[in-house]
Protein backbone atom coordinates (compact mmCIF):
# COMPACT_ATOMS: atom_id res chain seq x y z
CA UNK A 1 0.00 0.00 0.00
CA UNK A 2 1.23 3.47 -0.82
CA UNK A 3 1.82 6.02 1.87
CA UNK A 4 -0.36 9.15 1.67
CA UNK A 5 2.49 11.46 0.65
CA UNK A 6 3.36 9.29 -2.35
CA UNK A 7 -0.29 9.10 -3.35
CA UNK A 8 -0.60 12.90 -3.12
CA UNK A 9 2.49 13.31 -5.29
CA UNK A 10 1.01 10.99 -7.91
CA UNK A 11 -2.23 12.96 -7.84
CA UNK A 12 -0.30 16.23 -8.25
CA UNK A 13 1.57 14.85 -11.27
CA UNK A 14 -1.69 13.68 -12.82
CA UNK A 15 -3.53 16.97 -12.25
CA UNK A 16 -0.58 18.99 -13.51
CA UNK A 17 -0.38 16.94 -16.67
CA UNK A 18 -4.13 17.25 -17.23
CA UNK A 19 -3.88 21.03 -16.89
CA UNK A 20 -0.91 21.26 -19.26
CA UNK A 21 -2.45 18.95 -21.88
CA UNK A 22 -5.97 20.36 -21.78
CA UNK A 23 -7.58 22.61 -24.38
CA UNK A 24 -6.80 26.12 -23.04
CA UNK A 25 -3.07 25.47 -22.71
CA UNK A 26 -2.87 23.72 -26.07
CA UNK A 27 -4.81 26.54 -27.75
CA UNK A 28 -2.30 29.09 -26.48
CA UNK A 29 0.69 27.00 -27.52
CA UNK A 30 -0.83 26.23 -30.91
CA UNK A 31 -0.69 29.92 -31.86
CA UNK A 32 3.02 30.25 -31.03
CA UNK A 33 5.69 29.71 -33.68
CA UNK A 34 9.48 29.54 -33.66
CA UNK A 35 11.43 32.05 -35.80
CA UNK A 36 11.30 30.14 -39.11
CA UNK A 37 7.58 29.45 -38.90
CA UNK A 38 8.00 26.11 -37.11
CA UNK A 39 5.03 25.45 -34.82
CA UNK A 40 5.84 25.20 -31.12
CA UNK A 41 3.10 22.68 -30.29
CA UNK A 42 5.06 19.45 -31.03
CA UNK A 43 7.98 20.63 -28.90
CA UNK A 44 5.61 21.62 -26.10
CA UNK A 45 3.88 18.23 -26.15
CA UNK A 46 7.21 16.39 -26.12
CA UNK A 47 8.58 18.44 -23.21
CA UNK A 48 5.38 18.04 -21.18
CA UNK A 49 5.40 14.29 -21.89
CA UNK A 50 9.04 13.96 -20.77
CA UNK A 51 8.39 16.07 -17.66
CA UNK A 52 5.36 13.93 -16.80
CA UNK A 53 7.48 10.77 -16.99
CA UNK A 54 10.27 12.34 -14.93
CA UNK A 55 7.97 13.65 -12.23
CA UNK A 56 6.17 10.30 -12.08
CA UNK A 57 9.49 8.55 -11.59
CA UNK A 58 10.48 10.99 -8.86
CA UNK A 59 7.10 10.55 -7.14
CA UNK A 60 7.50 6.76 -7.12
CA UNK A 61 11.13 6.72 -5.95
CA UNK A 62 11.76 5.27 -2.53
CA UNK A 63 13.40 7.59 -0.05
CA UNK A 64 16.92 6.69 0.98
CA UNK A 65 17.15 5.54 4.57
Amino acid sequence: MLDPRRRHRQLAVFLGSVLLLNFPALAVVDRLFLPDGVPLAPFYLFVVWLAMIGFSAMAMARPRS
